[in-house]
């Protein structure tokens, strides 16, 4: 069976801490892979709060997820305190990937790479858009 391989780029654009919850555990005792979707979703929030947008309101549109990529390495565990890294690559005309690095430890173990694809969307039309220039100045 081919490997699913994510490369977490160079650069670096916001990391942001989050605790494994008690809550966050699956029946292997370990960091449930449900969860670990919801604490993207968590970092990829802050993301845009940090950078002054919102994922409903970047310039007047939101965005939807294209598609989700998880390549795990190791467990995490209750109370483990994650550093998620984002980055930003492959912008085209309606989006790009953002790419997750997880880690544990201070950085010294990485859990797991994860890529979800963004794509620009207008709400009230239901369509595509082009990239807004504020988001755009974010990958240069």
């Amino acid at each position: 069976m081919a490997r699913l391989s994510i490369i977490y780029p160079e650069h670096t654009l916001f990391t942001c801490n989050l605790p494994v919850r008690i809550t966050d555990i699956n029946y292997g005792q370990h960091l449930a892979h449900d969860k670990l979707i919801s604490m993207l979703h968590e970092a990829r929030a802050q993301f845009f709060l940090h950078f002054g947008m919102q994922e409903s309101n970047i310039s007047g549109l939101g965005i939807i997820m294209a598609d989700l990529s998880i390549c795990y390495q190791a467990e995490a565990f209750h109370p483990d305190l994650l550093m998620i890294e984002i980055a930003l690559v492959d912008p085209s005309r309606c989006g790009c990937d953002m790419v997750y690095r997880i880690s544990k430890d201070n950085g010294q173990t990485i859990v797991a790479t994860a890529k979800t694809g963004l794509v620009f969307l207008d709400y009230k039309t239901k369509k595509v858009a082009s990239m807004p220039k504020d988001f755009k100045q974010l990958l240069s």
